[in-house]
């Protein structure tokens, strides 16, 4: 008898927790953001706002070209401003904080190989660090400023990644030496050889890691149809009478993942593919 009634409780009690529904307990999941965003130039500072979520961002960043000349002597010919570099990188951030964005704007130059140099006056250099041209006839093109992200501040100690521009154009002599100004980034900027050079004078220098102008602006040029040198990590040198000047270099101490490519090298197209170097006004891609 015990034996039953012992059995028929169990039942009872097994009916019971098998009907009543045990919580489940489950992790909370919060969706985290992703997106893209494109910064052209404007000439001054911009910013962006880490997104809720987000503790790393991808950064691409283009230094801008230096001034293109125009014509001077009898034979036609016109040099190019050097063209800006690329780098890319990932940046440790945190929600809610603010990244500084710098775009490098192209260096001052003329409208086309048909415009004439004589007497045009002086040319600035590119906004963020292109170096210009003093002269006031004929003046020479300025260099292109570099594209740079800054965390944690603005000073230029805060730069967490660069894209050096490309140094100013100088004055043709031939289909040879057309005295066309260094590119721009990568770990340095581009020096160019001496005979392409008018006259086979010396051009500004490119920019090093350690080496140039520690503010990142390119040197002022201070003789006729001569480059100023690029923005960049460190500003490039200014060209001699008549030259193109040197490059600025990039930077990616900053962030991890990283790679810089210089202005006269294969990079990524911002609009898709690939592309040597970039021409015009830089540009920076922000996603996470």
């Amino acid at each position: 008898m015990k034996k039953g009634i012992i059995s028929a409780i169990l039942f009872i009690a097994w009916e019971i927790n098998a009907q009543v529904a045990l919580p489940t307990f489950q992790g909370t999941h919060f969706a985290k953001s992703s997106g893209s965003q494109t910064f052209s130039y404007t000439g001054s500072q911009q910013t962006f706002t880490v997104p809720a979520g987000v503790s790393t961002i991808t950064i691409k960043v283009w230094g801008a070209q230096g001034g293109n000349s125009g014509y001077f002597s009898s034979s036609g010919n016109c040099a190019t401003g050097g063209k800006g570099g690329y780098s890319t990188g990932t940046l440790s951030v945190s929600s809610g904080n603010t990244v500084y964005i710098y775009v490098g704007g192209q260096g001052e130059g003329y409208s086309s190989c048909s415009t004439q140099m004589q007497n045009t006056g002086a040319k600035d250099g590119g906004w963020n660090g292109g170096g210009g041209n003093s002269v006031t006839g004929p003046g020479g093109t300025g260099g292109g400023g570099a594209s740079d992200v800054r965390y944690g501040g603005t000073g230029t100690s805060n730069r967490k990644i660069v894209a050096g521009g490309g140094g100013g154009g100088g004055n043709a002599e031939n289909s040879t030496r057309l005295s066309n100004g260094g590119a721009g980034g990568g770990t340095s900027g581009q020096t160019m050889a001496t005979n392409t050079q008018f006259y086979s004078r010396s051009p500004g220098n490119g920019a090093t890691q350690s080496s140039g102008n520690s503010n990142g602006v390119g040197s002022t040029a201070n003789q006729n149809l001569s480059g100023g040198g690029g923005g960049g990590y460190y500003g490039g040198g200014k060209g001699d009478n008549s030259t193109g000047g040197g490059g600025g270099s990039g930077y990616i101490g900053g962030v991890s993942d990283a790679e810089t490519i210089a202005g006269n090298a294969s990079m990524p197209d911002p609009d898709g593919g690939t592309m040597t170097g970039r021409e015009g006004n830089g540009i920076i891609i922000i996603s996470w």
